[in-house]
């Protein structure tokens, strides 16, 4: 499963996390995919595929009560995309709740919604692109 985790942590703790993290091994059964850094301070970003909860548990056990998770799945847009369109073609472009949509308004929506996600894709990676242009 993909999994992305912010880890958030005091100020004063940065020298601790720091060091920590330094020389931190992700245990057996974690791959990492990336990981990121805020530069604005005290917060960092990574993504992973883990095996199993328990893999996922002593990943964060040494860091319980220096760092705060939060953990959420993920999944590339574009795949989410395809899962989306093929549950709309199974049933009719009826999601939960759709029965209460007149006709095609279900999917109309749908659409909408997938194509405000991707405009919100595309305003980070020009921010993001803007960040970095500004640092180097």
């Amino acid at each position: 499963m993909l999994l992305m985790d912010i880890i958030t942590w005091e100020p004063k703790d940065s020298l601790k996390v720091a060091e920590f993290y330094a020389n931190y091994e992700y245990p057996k059964g974690i791959k990492v995919i990336d990981e990121w850094t805020d530069l604005t301070g005290y917060r960092a970003f990574i993504i992973y595929e883990t095996e199993d909860e328990k893999t996922y548990a002593n990943s964060v056990f040494p860091f319980i009560g220096l760092c705060k998770f939060e953990t959420f799945p993920v999944m590339k847009l574009d795949k989410f995309m395809q899962l989306a369109q093929k549950l709309a073609e199974k049933t009719g472009g009826k999601w939960p709740g759709a029965e209460q949509e007149e006709g095609g308004k279900a999917s109309e929506k749908l659409l909408q919604q997938i194509d405000n996600l991707e405009k919100r894709i595309e305003r980070l990676e020009h921010h993001s692109f803007v960040q970095q242009e500004d640092i180097t």
